[in-house]
């Protein structure tokens, strides 16, 4: 199973997630709500340069509409977006159409069974969906799970990659995949230590995930 590190704003916790085998690496851009990782778009240009090739790069942000998006990834240049807001279809099929290349991954917040119909209104026009928890002022990085056998039925129902997110943390990664059986699991502040990544839980974290 793959496994994504979140939230990456300086070399060294690049570093550390590289060298820990992850399959994807993400950058919060274009944020509204509070995150304490974002990071400039500068900034992320400049890290994102040095990814390796065949690690995903992915831009994670709030914006929700493609005037605002469609520069700031073509400045990135990254392979995938994670559209982590409610961002509307017509705006979806914008990037598509201007960024054919692009992976599209939008988030859904898993507050309650509504979220099943939600999903599945992105079918046919994303590449894969994360699944996430969110708060009033928080629309992922929670440190908080949510109801897994509603992530369960969205895997079982959508015909997408599912990407499992929200509250993971070393000690209930097994214990979430075995529930919910995403296509892949995403992590931020579950792997860090005084808000700073931590090597030996990132370690652990993406080695529990590539066992499955």
């Amino acid at each position: 199973m793959k496994a994504k590190i979140c939230g990456m704003n300086t070399l060294e916790e690049l570093n550390i997630a590289l060298g820990a085998g992850c399959d994807a690496i993400g950058f919060l851009v274009g944020i509204t709500h509070l995150a304490e990782d974002k990071v400039s778009v500068p900034k992320a240009r400049e890290l994102i340069r040095s990814i390796p090739p065949f690690v995903t790069r992915v831009a994670v942000t709030h914006l929700q509409t493609a005037p605002d998006i469609i520069p700031m990834l073509e400045e990135l240049a990254v392979d995938t977006v994670q559209l982590h807001n409610d961002i509307l279809l017509e705006e979806i099929r914008k990037i598509r159409e201007t960024l054919p290349y692009l992976k599209i991954v939008k988030s859904v917040s898993v507050t309650g069974t509504e979220a099943i119909a939600y999903a599945e209104r992105f079918v046919g026009e994303v590449d894969g969906i994360i699944l996430d928890s969110r708060t009033a002022d928080r629309l992922g990085g929670t440190g908080l799970t949510h109801d897994w056998s509603i992530s369960r039925r969205i895997v079982e129902e959508l015909p997408l990659p599912v990407i499992l997110a929200g509250g993971l943390t070393p000690d209930n990664l097994e214990a979430a995949i075995n529930a919910v059986h995403p296509y892949a699991v995403d992590v931020n502040s579950g792997v860090e230590t005084d808000q700073k990544k931590d090597p030996e839980k990132v370690r652990k974290f993406i080695e529990i995930a590539h066992q499955y």
